[in-house]
C-alpha cells in the first residue's frame, strides 16, 4: 500500500510530465480501441455479407486435389478458365440431407464464368445455376429489385443492380423485364452461346466487388455453358468426364478396327448436311444437360455453423462420399482471402504502433529515472533496497499506463458512438471490400474493451524494465555527495 501512495505521490508531483505522457497513451488507445472496433463491425459485415448472400455456414463440393471455389479455381495463376467439376452421385446424396443434423437449409448451385451480352456490349460475370424454390431461403440477404424469381424455370436471368447500371450505361437505355440476353463462355479457343431473358434485378445487403458479379440463371442455362450434359456421363451413377474429354474405353479403341472402301465423292453436300441434322436422337441426348449435375452444395443452420460442419463430415465419413466441406472462408476464396490478408496487414500495423508506445513510455520513463537520480539515491542511502525501487517504478507506469489506456477506451467508445450515429461513407472499392460495405460502422464488444486492458498491461509491463535497469545502476554514495 506504500508503495501505490508513493506512486501516486510521485506521478502528482510532476503534473505536466504525466499529463503529456497521458494524453499521448490516451490518444494512442482511442486509436486502437476505434480501429478495433471499426474491423470487428468489418468482420460481421463480411461474414453477414458472405454467409447469408453467398456461401451459406458450409458448402459441399467435389473431392478434387485442385482447389475450388464458387467462383472456380483458387490457383492464382492458371492459363484459362478451368470448369468446375460436378459432384460425383449427388443423386444418392439428395435424400439424406435434410436428415443431417444442424442442416436447417439447403440448396445446390451450378457455377460458371461467361459473359453477358445485351445489344453487343458485355461485361463479365459469375453465373449461379439455381433451384429458386431453395436458394433464397439459404441466402436469404439477396434483395429482389424487380421480377419474380419464379421466371427462373423458364430460362430468365436475374442480372446483379451493378451489372445493370454499368450495361445501362454502355447501351444508352434502361433495361427493362424480358429484355432479350446471351450468356457467352469463352474457354480453350472456343465459345458457347445461350440466349435467355431479363428475369429481374437483385442486390445484396454488404455490397462488394465479388458480389456485384453475381447473375442468377436456370440450372440448365448454366449447366450447358459448364458442359454439364448428358455426353459427358460414363456411368449411371452421376459420374462425368472432365469437359473436354470423350468417354471411351482406349484399350478396346481399335478392336473392331477393318478394312473399308468408301467411294469417292466431290465433297460435303446440302443433301449430307440435311441428312445429319436429321440424325437428332443420341445428338440431342449427348447435349441434354444433366439435371443431377451441380457444382456445389450450400447448407445453412440456425444453431452452430461448426456443430453443422463437423456433422456434414461425419456424414461424409459413415456414406464414404468422393466430396469435401468446405467453411464459407474457403467456399468465398480468394476474393476473401485478399480481405482478409489486408486486415492483417492493418493488424500488423497496431503492432508497430504499439512497439512505437512502448518506447514512448520507456523514453519517459528514462528520463524521470534520470532526473530523480538524487531520490533514488536518498532513499537507497536510508535502507530502500533494490526491490523497494523497482516496485515503486512498476507501480507509476503501471498507474499511469493503465489509467490513461482506460480514459482511451472512453474516449474511443465516445467516438464510435459518434461515428455510428452519423456513419462514414466509402467510395473505394478496396475499402468497400475490406469493411464489408461502402457505409463505416463500428462495433463496441466485451472482447474488444479486454483486449485493450489487456494490451495496456502488456505495455506498462514491458515499458519499466528498462528505465528500472537505470535505476538500479544507480550508486548512491556517487549521487549524494554530488548533492
Amino acid at each position: 500500500m506504500l508503495i501505490f501512495k508513493l506512486a501516486i505521490r510521485n506521478l502528482l508531483r510532476h503534473t505536466r510530465k504525466t499529463i503529456l505522457l497521458g494524453m499521448i497513451i490516451m490518444l494512442g488507445t482511442a486509436m486502437l480501441f476505434f480501429a478495433n472496433a471499426v474491423f470487428e463491425s468489418t468482420n460481421e459485415g463480411l461474414e453477414s455479407s458472405f454467409v447469408r448472400s453467398l456461401t451459406g455456414d458450409a458448402v459441399l463440393s467435389a473431392n478434387n486435389e485442385t482447389s475450388y471455389g464458387l467462383f472456380g479455381n483458387e490457383t492464382p495463376i492458371v492459363k484459362s478458365y478451368e470448369v468446375i467439376p460436378a459432384i460425383p452421385g449427388y443423386s444418392s446424396m439428395v435424400d439424406v440431407f435434410s436428415s443431417i443434423e444442424y442442416v436447417s437449409e439447403w440448396t445446390s448451385i451450378v457455377s460458371a464464368a461467361a459473359y453477358v451480352e445485351i445489344e453487343e456490349k458485355r461485361t463479365p460475370a459469375v453465373l449461379f445455376g439455381v433451384d429458386y424454390n431453395t436458394y433464397f431461403s439459404v441466402c436469404p440477404d439477396i434483395v429482389i429489385e424487380k421480377g419474380s424469381v419464379s421466371s427462373l424455370k423458364d430460362g430468365g436471368v436475374f442480372l446483379n443492380k451493378k451489372i445493370v447500371s454499368n450495361l445501362e450505361e454502355k447501351i444508352g437505355r434502361p433495361l427493362e423485364v424480358g429484355d432479350t440476353l446471351q450468356l457467352i463462355m469463352l474457354s480453350d479457343g472456343s465459345f458457347k452461346i445461350i440466349k435467355g431473358f431479363l428475369a429481374g434485378i437483385h442486390s445484396y445487403v454488404g455490397t462488394s466487388q465479388v458480389l456485384d458479379r453475381i447473375v442468377l440463371a436456370d440450372p440448365d442455362s448454366v449447366r450447358r455453358i459448364a458442359n454439364y450434359t448428358m455426353g459427358y456421363v460414363l456411368n449411371n451413377d452421376d459420374s462425368f468426364a472432365k469437359p473436354g474429354e470423350e468417354a471411351f474405353d482406349l484399350d478396346n479403341l481399335f478392336l473392331s478396327a477393318e478394312d473399308v472402301t468408301v467411294e469417292e465423292k466431290n465433297g460435303f453436300t446440302l443433301e449430307d448436311f440435311e441428312k445429319l441434322l436429321a440424325q437428332t436422337d443420341e445428338g440431342q441426348i449427348a447435349i441434354m444437360p444433366n439435371s443431377a449435375a451441380w457444382s456445389f452444395v450450400l447448407f445453412r443452420s440456425d444453431e452452430s455453423p461448426k456443430l453443422l460442419i463437423n456433422s456434414l463430415q461425419k456424414e461424409i465419413r459413415n456414406k464414404q462420399w468422393d466430396v469435401k466441406i468446405l467453411n464459407w472462408r474457403q467456399a468465398a476464396g480468394l476474393s476473401a482471402q485478399t480481405v482478409f490478408a489486408l486486415q492483417y496487414v492493418f493488424y500488423i500495423g497496431m503492432v508497430f504502433i504499439a512497439a512505437g508506445a512502448i518506447l514512448v513510455i520507456m523514453n519517459a520513463l528514462v528520463i524521470s529515472v534520470l532526473e530523480r537520480s538524487s531520490e533514488i539515491g536518498t532513499m537507497r542511502g536510508i535502507g530502500a533496497g533494490k526491490a523497494f525501487i523497482r516496485k515503486l517504478f512498476i507501480a507509476e507506469s503501471m498507474l499511469l499506463t493503465v489509467s490513461a489506456s482506460v480514459l482511451g477506451i472512453l474516449l474511443g467508445i465516445i467516438i464510435c458512438f459518434i461515428v455510428s450515429a452519423k456513419g462514414i461513407v466509402v467510395k473505394n472499392e478496396l475499402f468497400i471490400n475490406l469493411f464489408g460495405g461502402n457505409v463505416i460502422e463500428p462495433t463496441i464488444t466485451i472482447f474488444g474493451i479486454f483486449i485493450n486492458i489487456f494490451m495496456a498491461f502488456i505495455i506498462a509491463s514491458l515499458a519499466w524494465i528498462y528505465p528500472v535497469s537505470i535505476a538500479m545502476h544507480i550508486n548512491p554514495a556517487s549521487v549524494m555527495g554530488k548533492e
